[in-house]
């Protein structure tokens, strides 16, 4: 049995269905390279949120493209603010 050391955190889907984009999270505390993962057609795995997976599991799947989700909080101003009026 293998472990299961990664979570579906969230998964959306395109207008027409026929592309999936899987957000997954490390449950070991190790960081992932990329943890944002794009599905398309026939490849698409159809996991749930909270689905566990070992990283053999997310190996054996074809995705067309992975990338790294970026923190919005470095692209904001710590002197912006917005107006109330």
């Amino acid at each position: 049995m293998t472990n299961k050391t990664i979570k579906v955190v969230n998964h959306w889907f395109n207008v027409a269905g026929d592309a999936e984009i899987v957000l997954l999270k490390s449950l070991d505390g190790r960081e992932l390279v990329n943890n944002l993962f794009w599905y398309s057609g026939d490849e698409r795995p159809f996991w749930n949120r909270g689905t566990k997976l070992s990283v053999d599991e997310v190996k054996a799947t074809r995705c067309y493209k992975q990338t790294k989700t970026q923190p919005t909080e470095p692209d904001i101003p710590n002197d912006c603010y917005m107006a109330l009026i």
